[in-house]
């Protein structure tokens, strides 16, 4: 009798969507996915993006796929999420009304009055919480918090407000630095603080961290750096509409508030009547955007995803450093989302096997050529051309198995090892300074490189800043008897 009350005691818990252990890994089949689904998923993945770092796919609150490609680790180290920090901040934001320390519709006005610059104009005082959340600040399209250094709330609060708040979407990552500022002031912790003992250590969230502004405010609209499992954490809690292991940690009202649609979406006025195929023209959330397919996603520059499919009782996260972005989930509605049948399906352990084996083996290859070239190649000088991030030169020595490369950037001079055949890994500092400015990458970053010499003698070098979707991509030729950085071989050259 007893275990009979404990069966449908879990049984119970199981239908709400509660996850009892975090990472709980099941095979797809008996989750009702099919193996060779994931599968063809990657192989498309690999085929039409460059490049994915990391993935995991849960389905009924466990996990039934994950994997990082070498050199990067995103299962078990940070990595950069961009904007899909925005979802945290939003969560935070829920939990402090829900609180009674903040409400939706209060004026921004009130709670900076003395960020506020002299004769702050009619539509500035009217900006309310909600307003920021759902990007209808109303401010001019220039993105203001580009210098290290300054107050940026009162930075962000000097913009021109050209229509009247909550009437006019338009992308802003100045304003969720306003609600990053908002939960400081209000809790008196940073938004990262607050969460920790709210959401973080519940959930399992414990290698999280952000950069801040001059105050020691997080960015917020970007600058949290989390592993690909901690935002899949993030993302099942979402599914299970605030709940984790019994706990409601913020109530279900708020999470289907903040993931419902709230305003129209769109960019240059177009909007989804428009573009009915586009996941950015679904109608944007509190700091959250809808898809088609009546999911939501948190979503981060160059591929940083969490997509909820609630219909399917499914979330996937993804970690990468791509252009594409809508190919990155067009491939997740045309391999996945149709793979997510209603009842568990036949095992196949020979096919299960093969999708273990290829999600623990993947990798991005290193540069294949020829390990001996280039007499003129060591010790040699290389200046860079003139490129935006500011890198000077760089200098190669011969050392077993691959190289050492000395280059020189913004933030000084560093060492690191290049490999021939494979990935080495190093360290490299890009931005001096200790600020995080949009598009900026501060602080000592880990760095996995690899060279070789292709048919043409030319030294091929390629390198990944693996907490990071960014790298360094580029070929050294030797005319005249001189080295000199040549043509590109992909887009993330100098990004």
């Amino acid at each position: 009798m007893k275990k009979a009350v404990l069966a449908a005691f879990a049984a119970a818990f199981a239908a709400r969507g509660f996850c009892e252990v975090p990472d709980e890994k099941a095979t797809p089949e008996s989750q009702g996915v099919s193996s060779r689904a994931v599968l063809d998923w990657i192989d498309a993945c690999e085929k039409k993006l460059k490049y994915m770092h990391g993935f995991v796919i849960r389905r009924h609150g466990k996990v039934i796929a994950e994997g990082s490609w070498k050199p990067f680790d995103t299962l078990n180290e940070t990595h950069m999420l961009y904007s899909h920090s925005k979802s945290f901040v939003s969560t935070a934001i829920g939990m402090l009304t829900e609180e009674k320390k903040l409400d939706l519709d209060e004026r921004v006005a009130d709670i900076f009055p003395d960020k506020l610059p002299p004769n702050a104009g009619e539509n500035l005082r009217e900006v309310r919480i909600r307003d920021l959340l759902t990007m209808n600040f109303g401010a001019a399209p220039d993105h203001q918090l580009r210098s290290a250094g300054g107050d940026w709330a009162a930075t962000a609060l000097a913009k021109k407000i050209e229509h009247r708040p909550g009437t006019f979407f338009r992308y802003d990552s100045d304003a969720t630095y306003l609600l990053s500022a908002a939960i400081m002031r209000r809790s008196g912790q940073t938004v990262m603080e607050y969460l920790k003992p709210r959401l973080f250590g519940p959930i399992g969230i414990e290698k999280a961290w952000s950069t801040c502004s001059p105050q020691g405010i997080p960015c917020g609209g970007w600058g949290m750096n989390m592993t690909t499992r901690e935002i899949s954490r993030f993302g099942q809690w979402l599914l299970n509409e605030g709940a984790w292991n019994g706990r409601q940690l913020v109530s279900r009202d708020w999470v289907r508030l903040a993931t419902a649609k709230q305003t129209r979406s769109g960019w240059g006025g177009r909007h989804m009547e428009d573009h009915p195929e586009s996941d950015w023209y679904q109608g944007y959330c509190f700091q959250f955007w809808r898809c088609r397919h009546n999911c939501y996603r948190a979503d981060g520059a160059d591929g940083q995803y969490t997509i909820v499919m609630p219909e399917q009782d499914a979330v996937v996260s993804l970690h990468a450093g791509l252009d594409d972005l809508a190919l990155e989930q067009n491939l997740v509605w045309e391999h996945l989302l149709p793979a997510m049948g209603k009842a568990p399906l036949a095992e196949n352990a020979e096919l299960s096997a093969k999708l273990s084996e290829r999600c623990a083996s993947l990798a991005i290859a290193p540069v294949a050529g020829s390990a001996e070239g280039g007499a003129w190649l060591p010790g040699a000088t290389v200046a860079f051309p003139e490129n935006k991030r500011g890198y000077r030169h760089v200098r190669f020595e011969k050392a077993p198995g691959g190289w050492t490369c000395r280059m020189a950037t913004p933030a000084g001079e560093f060492e690191f090892p290049v490999g021939y055949g494979e990935w080495r890994k190093g360290f490299v500092t890009i931005d001096p300074g200790g600020v995080e400015c949009l598009n900026m990458i501060i602080g000592r970053q880990p760095i996995a490189s690899s060279a070789a010499f292709d048919e043409n003698g030319d030294f091929v070098f390629r390198a990944h800043l693996t907490g990071t979707t960014t790298g360094m991509d580029f070929k050294l030729t030797a005319t005249g008897g001189k080295a000199r950085v040549t043509g590109t071989v992909c887009k993330t050259v100098f990004k």
